[in-house]
């Protein structure tokens, strides 16, 4: 049985935890960037967390190892 409630709510906690983890990345210097322009996290969740997103997040490390960037980008099909 399908369960609209179930998908809401399991989006809503999804938005919710990205936008916490993406804060905390933020805190700690990591940019994070929606189709090549710099975004506020909030923006980035806006966009990217929601059904059938067309958006795929790269994480960008520098050469220490440690994330740099947060990169969402639109995903197009051929």
């Amino acid at each position: 049985m399908h369960d609209e409630r179930t998908e809401v709510k399991n989006l809503e906690d999804a938005k919710k935890q990205m936008l916490l983890s993406l804060e905390q990345m933020s805190k700690n210097g990591v940019e994070v960037f929606v189709d090549g322009q710099a975004v506020l996290p909030i923006e980035a969740v806006s966009k990217a967390v929601r059904e059938d997103s067309p958006y795929m997040a790269d994480y960008v490390f520098g050469a220490t190892g440690d994330v740099e960037q947060v990169r969402f980008d639109k995903v197009t099909r051929l």
